[in-house]
């Protein structure tokens, strides 16, 4: 009689407290959706130091989102999220003062749910600087030697803006 008392005591809580969990887990709110628009502005920014001479067409380069991208006070995509970009024409400085160039276009983000957000207009390009007139000056009149002198590279800096906008209308489930 006193092990059936006991048992009924000590096992009675431990069922309520698991009928509890398993009724919370049941009955948990789903999480609601949002709508992010073509053409919502997204800002990033570049994590490292960029030069056309050590790039090629078709590589891969990661940027940063600066700031959190909200829709009706919920955020879709945060600040610090890895954007992906892609060199679409690149060209290192060659001789006769010939500059070398980068462009890239940005392709997609992480949004909180997991998503890749494709992105449009986020392009960004850079020339260096083109020495072909002194090049050419001091080739013809000092020279032939200058006629090896190299443009710049194209750098862009760790940090530099880039403006982007969503590409199309997404569903994004957000907490």
């Amino acid at each position: 009689m006193y092990t059936k008392i006991y048992n009924s005591f000590f096992y009675r809580p431990i069922a309520l407290i698991m009928a509890f969990s398993i009724l919370s887990l049941s009955f948990a709110m789903p999480a609601g959706k949002v709508t992010l628009s073509s053409g919502t502005p997204i800002l990033l920014e570049t994590t490292q130091m960029i030069n056309s001479e050590f790039l090629s067409i078709g590589q891969s380069i990661d940027c940063r989102v600066r700031f959190d991208v909200k829709v009706d006070g919920q955020t879709v995509v945060k600040a610090g999220s890895i954007a992906k970009g892609q060199v679409t024409r690149v060209e290192s400085a060659r001789g006769l003062g010939k500059e070398g160039y980068v462009e890239i276009q940005m392709k997609s983000v992480r949004a909180v749910d997991g998503q890749m957000v494709p992105l449009m207009s986020g392009n960004i390009f850079r020339e260096g600087e083109d020495k072909k007139t002194l090049a050419w000056g001091a080739g013809i009149f000092l020279c032939f030697l200058f006629l090896l002198v190299k443009g710049e590279n194209a750098e862009i800096a760790s940090g530099t803006s880039i403006d982007a906008n969503v590409g199309v209308d997404m569903e994004i489930a957000v907490n």
